[in-house]
């Protein structure tokens, strides 16, 4: 997600996002590119894994699932929206994804998993360790957690945009809910990253399941 359009409330409603991907699948644009994520593709071209099932939670349009599935993954994408999860059907058409309607902070996967993304799924902190706890559970023993998230680093930059901090995080907040979940974190760090606007932060982590 980016901070370009969105709403100003904490806790951005289904009705909101089925609007926006709505509106986009009928304008025959993208809210978020095709490619994936930079830094879920690095991550994943560097885990020890060979391609088995991942999960891509809050998956939005499903750049990332389309790729990890080009690559030889079984994919589940999830996504409240069920425009996006039409839009996730649609695009990945023939490959081995199975796109659902759930909610990342309540959902667990029918079957453990050897990867969970959660990319840019901005949600408060309560909820944010919910969908961290759901992730945990829903991967096997040495199953790796990727997540990505604005910092609320770029509130002092000047970079907020129009989404409040109660839906931005930090890497101890993430690392604490990774912790909290039982996963043991690998990786928990902030990068910078250039935008039009300028430098924008991103706080990472990567986490495994003992």
């Amino acid at each position: 997600m980016d901070d370009v359009g969105v709403d100003t409330t904490t806790t951005r409603s289904r009705d909101f996002w089925e609007g926006r991907y709505r509106a986009a699948a009928q304008d025959g644009t993208s809210l978020w590119g095709a490619g994936p994520n930079g830094w879920i593709a690095e991550q994943v071209g560097r885990l020890a894994l060979d391609p088995g099932l991942a999960l891509d939670l809050g998956a939005g349009e499903g750049r990332n699932t389309r790729w990890l599935a080009e690559r030889g993954w079984r994919v589940i994408a999830t996504d409240f929206a069920p425009a996006a999860v039409e839009g996730i059907r649609a695009a990945t058409a023939g490959l081995a994804v199975d796109a659902v309607v759930a909610d990342a902070t309540a959902w667990t996967a029918p079957e453990r998993a050897d990867l969970a993304i959660v990319c840019y799924l901005q949600l408060p902190a309560e909820s944010l360790a919910a969908a961290i706890a759901r992730a945990a559970e829903s991967l096997a023993p040495g199953g790796v957690l990727l997540g990505i998230w604005h910092d609320r680093e770029d509130l002092a930059r000047g970079l907020g945009g129009t989404m409040t901090p109660a839906i931005r995080t930090t890497q101890e907040e993430t690392a604490a809910a990774a912790g909290a979940a039982g996963l043991v974190v690998e990786l928990s760090d902030r990068r910078d990253r250039e935008t039009p606007a300028g430098l924008a932060c991103d706080c990472l982590i990567v986490a495994r399941k003992p």
